[in-house]
């Protein structure tokens, strides 16, 4: 482990500024200022972390702090690699302050692969749980990259690799895709209570009403007098179905959809 006297805390100070960006909230508007996003506004001004999705130094690093990001549920740390090299990447959950982990597109390691390793799935252990997963090899992490969420990896062909998703859906992938070992930190998260609607309104959201409390011109269940029950056929605000009716075309996908549902 890399010991204090080596590390020059100033200098990683002064580089994790400079991976912060501020953002600007647009409350769900267009650049004429008209709603296309209901439910949005307000909020408390945040700043963007530059985090590290790609993970192909091909060296290991330390972790030095956690944070807490107001942007994303996971938690995240920051870490310093043995070439010198400073980032903040997506935690894993059982990761802890100190920690050695190894980020790279080939095993350059000898040993097990333990936990927060990001390396390509090919090298990966049948029946494992992966996240910060990769659809295409040198696009970044896409796949499970919220608090608590996971991926199965249920087999591999010659050159393809299967996941099972956490809807159950079975995900075909190149081999060549990096991901990193165990489930992402906070899986409490879904626990957690705002206890208040102004907690709620500091992320960004706006309250919801029901259609058949607005006006006719506002929505198809709106208008008349008094109270009323729903219509026989739930719509959305731009009337379209919204019970009993998928909206996706899943026809070319029914097939890849099967038993492994059960196992998670």
């Amino acid at each position: 482990m890399i010991s204090n006297k080596y590390i020059n805390y100033n200098l990683i100070f002064n580089i994790s500024k400079k991976l912060k960006i501020g953002t600007t909230f647009l409350s769900g508007r267009n650049h004429t200022g008209h709603i296309c996003v209901h439910h949005k506004s307000g909020g408390v001004k945040r700043n963007y972390n530059l985090i590290d999705f790609y993970r192909r130094i091909n060296s290991f690093g330390f972790i030095l702090k956690i944070i807490k990001d107001l942007n994303r549920t996971a938690f995240l740390g920051s870490i310093i690699y043995e070439n010198g090299l400073f980032s903040y990447i997506i935690l894993t959950e059982g990761v802890k302050l100190g920690n050695k982990l190894y980020s790279g597109s080939k095993k350059n390691f000898k040993g097990k692969i333990k936990i927060g390793y990001s390396i390509p799935i090919k090298n990966m252990n049948l029946f494992s749980l992966l996240n910060n997963i990769e659809l295409k090899p040198y696009k970044g992490g896409i796949l499970s990259r919220a608090a608590g969420t996971s991926c199965f990896l249920v087999g591999k062909k010659q050159k393809l690799v299967i996941l099972k998703l956490k809807s159950g859906w079975n995900l075909y992938l190149s081999k060549y895709c990096i991901a990193s070992l165990g489930t992402v930190s906070n899986m409490l998260h879904h626990f957690f209570n705002y206890k208040k609607a102004g907690r709620v309104v500091n992320l960004g959201k706006r309250p919801t009403v029901r259609g058949i409390a607005q006006n006719a011109c506002d929505h198809p269940h709106g208008g008349g007098e008094g109270r009323k029950s729903a219509l026989v056929g739930p719509k959305s605000p731009w009337g379209k179905l919204t019970k009993g009716t998928p909206t996706k075309n899943k026809k070319y996908q029914i097939l890849k959809k099967k038993k492994y549902k059960l196992i998670r």
